[in-house]
């Protein structure tokens, strides 16, 4: 804190410099002026908060300094002393911005409390300004604040107190009231579309439930939880009302609906309620056992319902035809089979957790009951492969996935095995060439899981898919760029490239030339 101290008379100066002990009250920074020129060359080198002048001074008056400084944006509070009475002084201080107007002679201790009244003002303003720019950034960031401090309470890292403050702005549902808690979880992406991060999604579909909702009088919040892949929506009446089942299944079928239509996102949702807020930590940890007996990976609203008494031994009455199979060479039958039989069962309302973890515990007590072991240890001793091994128990979809490696390694490995799959996807790829070709298309196509596809394609080529693709793409366009006269933009067409300038800038990455250069130096 700076204190300047202005006056013509250098024992005025003196006697103010030294009529209390300004550094108690604050003031780091003292310094004196005989002058206006003075007192802005103290100025501009370090702007005061408090500044003691006389009004008549030679050359400049205070009035005129303060004018000054107030054009430079300062905020200085001015305490003008003077000798003179008159009331124009007084109304152009007033007009500029003084801080106050002490008439002299006047006794040291009211110009000390003037002084420590300005610096009050001061330091006032500035915690204002300081709670208004803290406001500025919670506003900004209110969201990711809000989300973390829910994220901890739900996952039992923070207690209800923390939310306190945030229940008095209404961020928060009350931990007294009854509130739904619905998990959501993504399932699948249309088709050519790479999922979302889970940040970005919560932030789509937080924005989609308010607007469902918040017109309703229902606060609706929404929260990612990272570690499990899934968000979790707390939705709470305004008002106090009690939200009714059928009411909430309504419109998260509503929000649903709109996942898929907006964001070609296909999700379920597992809603548990009515209950106060409060038990949301265990509600959570309810939907998550909820969500891990939909193995069949099924979309919609799905209510929690008592579980259906399944046996206490399931065992697959086929799985001796299958063995035979296996041993006659004919995987890919087995494979049929084994594939249409989880279909049935999942229509039939017959696959829950556990029954899923049977039918994959008699699955690989078939596949190692053959004599020839060996063959056995080393299908899954890769790591694409010992993932495949681990998570076929987790749903219908990684178990198919099993079932269809199991089969492919196992026809390789005879004398009338058919193309491998890297053959198979470069068939697929030259013979495609006018399609996009992403990975999920291949992946499909060879019935893999599309991140295991690609990593088993560059382990036996020692090239990347996307460069292969690529390659390939680009080898046929100069072809038909050398031997035939097609117009150049048809043959960006033939090998999937829509977009000309697209087709342009890849062919010149590649080959170093444009296409009209290639075809130029053909000619």
């Amino acid at each position: 804190m700076k204190l300047l101290i202005v006056d013509d008379q250098s024992t005025v100066v003196q006697g103010l410099l030294h009529c209390t002990n300004w550094a108690a009250m604050g003031f780091t920074v003292v310094d004196t002026a005989l002058n206006a020129v003075d007192a802005k060359a103290s100025l501009l080198r370090q702007e005061a908060e408090v500044m003691l002048c006389d009004i008549e001074m030679p050359m400049e008056s205070g009035l005129d300094l303060l004018d000054w400084l107030r054009q430079r944006g300062m905020t200085t509070r001015c305490i003008f002393l003077t000798a003179h009475a008159e009331f124009r002084y007084a109304q152009e201080a007033l007009r500029l911005g003084g801080f106050d107007y002490i008439m002299q002679p006047a006794p040291y201790e009211q110009v000390a409390d003037a002084v420590s009244r300005a610096l009050e003002n001061v330091k006032e303003e500035r915690a204002a300004l300081e709670l208004q720019s803290r406001g500025a950034v919670f506003d900004d960031q209110k969201k990711e604040i809000v989300e973390t401090m829910l994220r901890g309470f739900l996952l039992g890292n923070a207690p209800g107190s923390s939310l306190t403050a945030f229940e008095e702005l209404s961020l928060v549902p009350r931990q007294e009231r009854e509130c739904w808690v619905a998990l959501m979880q993504p399932l699948r992406w249309k088709q050519g579309e790479e999922p979302w991060e889970l940040s970005l999604l919560s932030t789509a579909v937080g924005n989609m439930s308010s607007e469902v909702f918040t017109p309703l009088q229902v606060l609706s919040v929404t929260v990612a939880i990272p570690a499990e892949q899934c968000l979790i929506l707390v939705l709470q009446s305004r008002v106090g009302e009690p939200l009714e089942a059928d009411y909430i299944t309504r419109q998260l079928n509503y929000l649903q609906s709109a996942c898929a239509q907006y964001i070609h996102c296909e999700a379920a949702f597992y809603p548990e309620g009515p209950q106060p807020f409060e038990q949301a930590p265990e509600i959570y940890q309810k939907l998550l056992q909820q969500r891990s007996e939909n193995v069949a990976l099924k979309s919609g609203v799905l209510l929690g319902r008592p579980a259906e008494k399944a046996p206490e031994v399931f065992r697959i009455p086929q799985i001796g035809a299958w063995q035979k199979l296996l041993q006659a060479g004919c995987a890919q039958a087995m494979e049929q089979e084994a594939c249409q039989l989880l279909d049935k069962l999942t229509v039939n309302n017959q696959l829950n957790s556990q029954t899923l973890r049977y039918f994959y515990q008699d699955f690989m007590q078939m596949l190692f009951s053959f004599p020839e072991k060996k063959r056995q240890g080393d299908m899954f001793r890769e790591p694409e492969a010992l993932e495949l091994y681990r998570n076929g128990m987790k749903t219908v979809p990684d178990m198919k996935a099993l079932v269809h490696y199991v089969a492919s390694v196992w026809d390789s490995e005879t004398e009338e095995s058919s193309q491998s799959t890297v053959e198979i996807i470069m068939a697929y790829i030259a013979e495609h060439l006018e399609n996009e070709l992403r990975r999920e298309e291949l992946a499909e196509a060879v019935h893999l899981n599309p991140g295991y596809m690609a990593r088993l394609f560059k382990k036996e080529t020692g090239m990347n898919l996307k460069d292969y693709i690529i390659q390939q793409k680009m080898q046929e366009a100069q072809s038909l760029l050398c031997t035939t006269n097609l117009p150049i933009s048809l043959i960006a067409a033939k090998v999937g490239y829509t977009n000309f300038g697209h087709f342009s800038t890849s062919y010149k990455k590649f080959y170093h030339k444009t296409p009209q250069e290639e075809r130029s130096a053909a000619l």
